[in-house]
């Protein structure tokens, strides 16, 4: 889940400009606050608590009996808040985690074009045009020795 996370993440980088504002109460200073954000920063933030709930998830299920019937309980409602945090997130920003990550495993899914060049030296791949090029023209050659 991390890793399609910080895909995702690269796709919905911030361009600075499309600033979403985030209103909350300062309970301290008894006051209302305005931050700006943007969407692309959101998603991130609704990403990290899915992945941090997840992993709390799989920390309950592998070491629950270590931790202790309070120790356990405290790890399950702060999974409980981030789910819970994370919903609202998406409901408000509109966004689906689930459908993002369900593209990213789509597009890793394709295989690259051999030829692509991507993370290959270019020596190797002009190795690999030479001898495609050599055996593409023996046929011909050997049709001239026919005749």
């Amino acid at each position: 889940m991390v890793k399609d996370s910080v895909e995702i993440m690269e796709q919905g980088a911030c361009s600075g400009t499309a600033a979403v504002p985030i209103h909350y109460y300062d309970v301290d200073r008894m006051q209302e606050k305005t931050i700006e954000s943007c969407q692309g920063d959101l998603t991130v933030i609704c990403n990290v608590l899915a992945d941090y709930a997840d992993m709390l998830d799989e920390f309950l299920q592998t070491d629950r009996e270590e931790l202790g019937f309070c120790g356990a309980l405290q790890y399950e409602r702060m999974r409980d808040r981030c789910r819970k945090i994370t919903a609202d997130l998406q409901e408000k920003i509109c966004y689906d985690r689930a459908a993002a990550i369900e593209k990213c495993r789509k597009r890793a899914g394709r295989k690259p074009k051999a030829d692509a060049g991507i993370g290959e030296d270019a020596l190797v791949l002009s190795a690999r045009r030479r001898a495609q090029q050599k055996t593409e023209q023996q046929p011909t050659v050997e049709n001239k020795k026919t005749e």
